[in-house]
């Protein structure tokens, strides 16, 4: 009985081998949400980046990648050709008068995994058109930023999917991606240091409150807490990454982050974006 039920001496492993098979460098399976985060990029401000060509590209293994990361103030989402969906209140902290203001792409230059600070052009406060005047302010607005790329360095920020917000309901399950802590996130570990990427938190709605006052917007009331640099990021779909809002606050209980996060939805958001266009200056008209 006990020879019946012995069992074959396992093969030893072959370190070297079995090592190199590991995919070190796999950023893992292609997801809605891997492809949806390509279209989501941090915003913010640093002084002294150089323009004009192919050098502004920085390689992420180069010991000077971490003195060019800019100093995140928020998120925001590409929509359309040129034109990036963020809060206001994210806006307002970007130093676009002293030119200082960009957004921090993962772009290649040569096949190397590298990033890039691109400028704005111009930005737009969202316009309520239920008022003559504007409106007295949702807290939105579209940056336009006509990136430029070539062939060895392109600019791999595709538009956004959008989603149907008037059909979500409380209960309904959702993430919030973004760049929540800002910078610090990129560089609070000694190790796997500098790769910017949105990270994305799971919750449900759990409340959606009308507008009560004229001028308000509608919002939805999400489960996941919402730390600093997420503002202007989005609520998406949890299985298909299609965009439902864009986050724009979270509640605080002294310096403790709750787990209730506002967000506009995109049924609020879209109509602006779609009607904005723009000439860049060579006769071809990008909307």
């Amino acid at each position: 009985m006990a020879e019946r039920n012995r069992r074959p001496a396992s093969k030893p492993v072959d370190l070297k081998e079995a090592l190199e098979r590991v995919p070190w460098a796999s950023r893992g399976r292609d997801t809605p949400i891997s492809r949806l985060a390509r279209s989501i990029v941090p915003v913010g401000n640093k002084a002294g980046v150089p323009k004009g060509d192919l050098a502004l590209h920085i390689a992420i293994q180069d010991p000077v990648h971490e003195d060019w990361v800019m100093d995140i103030q928020g998120t925001a989402f590409q929509v359309g050709r040129g034109k990036l969906y963020t809060c206001w209140h994210v806006v307002e902290a970007l130093r676009l008068k002293e030119h200082e203001a960009y957004l921090w792409a993962n772009s290649r230059l040569n096949g190397v995994e590298a990033q890039r600070p691109y400028p704005f052009a111009a930005v737009m406060r969202y316009y309520d058109q239920r008022f003559e005047n504007g409106g007295p302010g949702i807290d939105a607005g579209i940056l336009i930023c006509p990136a430029t790329e070539s062939e060895e360095a392109p600019y791999n920020v595709p538009p956004v999917t959008w989603g149907d917000s008037t059909k979500v309901g409380v209960g309904d399950r959702v993430l919030i991606g973004g760049f929540p802590l800002g910078k610090a996130m990129f560089f609070s570990n000694a190790t796997n240091r500098g790769l910017v990427q949105p990270s994305f938190f799971e919750g449900i709605v759990s409340a959606v409150i009308p507008a009560i006052q004229r001028g308000e917007t509608r919002l939805f009331q999400i489960s996941s807490v919402a730390l600093g640099g997420i503002s202007g990021g989005v609520v998406c779909d949890s299985r298909t990454g299609a965009v439902l809002g864009m986050v724009t606050s979270g509640l605080t209980a002294g310096e403790i982050s709750l787990p209730i996060t506002y967000a506009i939805p995109s049924e609020v958001l879209r109509p602006f974006a779609d009607a904005i266009s723009f000439d860049v200056g060579d006769g071809e008209r990008w909307r």
